[in-house]
């Protein structure tokens, strides 16, 4: 295995096993997908033909070692792209969890003003994330207010459909985050990702949203449900959007 240099802060509380360990699965890996990406035809290297002193069949390894050396410059990309992409997802779920800017500045050993920049949709969540955590009970009042006066809405000509399934999408939102909220986990058994507070703002920023554009109220009560519906929407966008704007 080739003794790669231990990058100078980084892995200090590692011991030298342990940092060996580390290196020995990302280098099986490396090979491995090096090895994969060099059989596919589009990692062909130039041919530069024989070479004088060539024996045996060294012109041929030699033409198998160049297609390695090019697709491992596309492993070394890839991989660096997967990273960045699995790093931008845990900066994310951290902040549905409430993390804050300065919280991934001070875990990745620089600024808050860097995680802003490294990662600027992050600011986004964390206005959405406090603002629906801070109001999650009332917000849970008003879904079920609308939802109950939902046999009393009236669509546009032709939008009949899109209002019943922004009716039903919304129903299975409250139901899944208020089962989030009884589970006594905020996070999703199936992908182990943090989901309540995400579900929470979908219902409101998607399926609320849908359903108060479309809907029409053929009954007071109806139309006290959408006016509470406007008011929760218009409070979001005065939060989340003012920043952006």
């Amino acid at each position: 295995m080739y003794r790669v240099r231990r990058p100078a802060g980084r892995f200090d509380q590692l011991s030298e096993g342990e940092y060996d360990q580390f290196v020995g699965l990302v280098e099986e890996f490396s090979r491995r997908l090096t090895g994969l990406l060099a059989e596919h035809p589009s990692f062909a290297a130039v041919e530069a033909g024989p070479k004088p002193g060539d024996v045996d069949d060294e012109r041929i390894r030699r033409a198998a070692y160049l297609r390695r050396v090019r697709a491992g410059q596309a492993a070394q990309a890839l991989l660096a792209e997967v990273a960045a992409d699995c790093a931008a997802e845990d900066a994310s779920d951290a902040v549905w969890l409430g993390a804050s800017l300065a919280d991934l500045g001070e875990a990745t050993g620089s600024s808050r003003q860097a995680a802003r920049k490294r990662w600027p949709e992050l600011g986004r969540i964390h206005r959405v994330r406090r603002w629906v955590s801070g109001h999650a009970d009332d917000l849970v009042t008003v879904l079920r207010m609308v939802l109950d006066q939902a046999p009393r809405y009236t669509a546009p000509e032709g939008a009949v459909e899109t209002l019943d399934r922004a009716v039903r999408a919304l129903h299975a939102a409250l139901d899944e985050t208020l089962r989030s909220r009884d589970s006594g986990s905020v996070l999703d058994p199936g992908t182990g990702r943090p989901v309540r507070w995400r579900r929470l703002a979908d219902a409101v920023d998607q399926h609320l949203r849908t359903l108060v554009e479309l809907a029409g109220a053929t009954t007071p009560e109806a139309e006290t449900a959408l006016a509470a519906a406007r008011g929760v929407l218009a409070h979001h966008d005065s939060v989340v959007l003012a920043a952006e704007g």
